[in-house]
């Protein structure tokens, strides 16, 4: 009788242990579970915030892609603004005598008309002219081409070209003024260049044929072309640059 009452005391005890161990097992697994769920949901939180940061990453490398695109129109805006903005110079006009006023032949000024090549050097020896008058012209032919040309930079059109014509005073008709370039052929300071181009040629000896053409002087990228006689009262001793913007026309300075 005690052998049978430890026996299902035993049994029963066995069984409280099995189902006890049962339980816990299930206990503990049921929390890996939710473990695993919570780390699974965090992970899954993770990879979308991971992601979130690559989109935001990719935005932030597009905007410094555009910025830089931005930055590179700007200084191609700027270096063409200052392209349009040169000044190059052409002459030098040196005042070498100027008669008083009170003379009776009204004053005379001796000058000294001088070309400049691109470094702004003198090319030749220049010429003596003696004008009527303190007030003095000179009379060009002047060629401007299209913005975009002078923008560019570009070979033959980046900048306005000129050919000297006369030198005159106030007191004398134009006609009555000291040639300076001959009229239809390539300026001295152009015919420096041991190849001038033929699209000069072809400006200069139909300079009138394109300046009453519109269409025509287009093809060739002439924005403008016509004469400018701009005039300075000079001074005795004074020295001044005549001088022709990229985009535009001839004006004259003190020096």
């Amino acid at each position: 009788m005690i052998d049978k009452l430890n026996t299902t005391l035993r049994t029963a005890i066995l069984v409280v242990l099995v189902l006890i161990a049962g339980w816990w097992t299930l206990f503990l697994r049921g929390k890996l579970n939710e473990h695993e769920r919570e780390l699974e949901e965090r992970n899954a939180e993770i990879r979308l915030l991971n992601d979130e940061v690559a989109e935001k990453n990719a935005h932030i490398d597009e905007l410094d892609a555009e910025v830089a695109r931005q930055a590179a129109h700007i200084r191609e805006l700027d270096a063409a603004m200052r392209l349009l903005k040169v000044d190059h110079r052409l002459a030098r006009i040196e005042v070498l005598e100027q008669s008083p006023a009170g003379e009776a032949d009204g004053v005379t000024t001796r000058l000294r008309f001088t070309e400049l090549d691109a470094a702004g050097e003198p090319v030749g020896a220049g010429r003596e002219v003696a004008v009527s008058g303190r007030r003095v012209y000179v009379e060009s032919l002047v060629v401007k081409f299209g913005d975009d040309y002078v923008e560019a930079g570009d070979f033959l059109r980046g900048t306005s070209v000129c050919l000297f014509r006369r030198v005159f005073g106030e007191n004398q008709r134009p006609a009555e003024g000291t040639p300076l370039d001959a009229e239809g052929r390539l300026p001295v300071v152009y015919a420096g260049d041991e190849t001038p181009d033929p699209f000069y040629d072809r400006l200069w000896e139909r300079f009138w044929d394109y300046a009453n053409d519109p269409e025509e002087a287009a093809e060739l990228g002439v924005r403008a072309i016509h004469g400018e006689a701009p005039f300075m009262e000079l001074r005795p001793g004074g020295t001044y640059l005549l001088e022709l913007r990229a985009s535009g026309g001839l004006s004259i300075r003190a020096e």
